[in-house]
């Protein structure tokens, strides 16, 4: 389904004001900041209520509106350690957007049965401010509703057995699309593996090397014609190009 939210690209001045917000922001809310600042979601949806998945979807959707759909990726083989390049199609990995509340799900494994819910954004916060010592068990123990062990007694996140978790957290992903988006990679050396696209990262990382480019170009321009920032913010990015053509830059 599709969002009633932004799909059309946001104008340089808005992508850099949304960066300067979300560079005040900690690493873990500069998603919900960008997604709130550029549009990406209704006014009256609070991000932190959104699922990881729901977030992720509308990242892919911005990152696409915003740098196209091409992304030029790089991971490095556990065999031989040599970097491997390869480019995606961003399309073709976006996951679904899901309006609403996911509803709740229930995994039997190894005797235990549990009943649980999607991560959401402000899980992730709370899991961010316990430091470096959080793992996967303290996101399971936030989104755990109940679980009985084989004898029917009542059982705590961090008594379920390692196998068990595993399995509830694997269910939760599946249940909410792009709260995992998994890679098939493949080495020269012959070695495959499956790794992880990170899209809040990618963004990010993307905005943030576009506001390097666009903060030089605007200075150049301003140096050589005395426009102000606002101005050269305004024009189209050939426009931009073709100045600094002119002037040699």
């Amino acid at each position: 389904m599709e969002s009633s939210a932004r799909s059309t690209p946001p104008t340089s001045a808005a992508l850099l004001a949304a960066w300067e917000t979300g560079a005040s922001e900690a690493f873990v809310d500069r998603a919900s900041s960008l997604l709130r600042s550029l549009g990406a979601v209704p006014h009256d949806v609070a991000v932190g209520g959104l699922t990881v998945g729901q977030c992720d979807a509308r990242l892919f959707r911005l990152r696409r509106a915003i740098f196209g759909d091409l992304l030029e990726a790089v991971a490095t083989c556990p065999a031989c350690g040599e970097e491997v390049e390869f480019e995606l199609s961003l399309a073709e990995l976006q996951p679904d957007e899901i309006e609403g509340e996911v509803p709740l799900g229930t995994v039997a494994a190894d005797g235990f049965e549990v009943d649980y819910r999607v991560p959401l954004n402000e899980d992730l916060r709370s899991i961010a401010a316990l430091g470096e010592e959080a793992d996967a068990g303290d996101l399971l123990e936030r989104c755990l509703l109940d679980a009985r062990s084989p004898d029917g007694t009542p059982a705590l996140a961090h008594e379920l057995p390692a196998a068990t978790a595993d399995s509830v957290l694997a269910a939760m992903a599946d249940r909410d699309p792009g709260a995992r988006v998994e890679l098939q990679v493949c080495c020269l050396c012959g070695d495959r593996w499956v790794d992880e696209l990170d899209i809040r990262v990618i963004v990010w990382t993307d905005l943030t090397d576009w506001v390097g480019r666009t903060l030089t170009e605007v200075q150049q321009l301003a140096m050589a014609y005395g426009w102000s920032e606002a101005d050269i913010l305004a024009m189209a990015p050939w426009r931009r190009r073709w100045y600094l053509e002119v002037v040699g830059a």
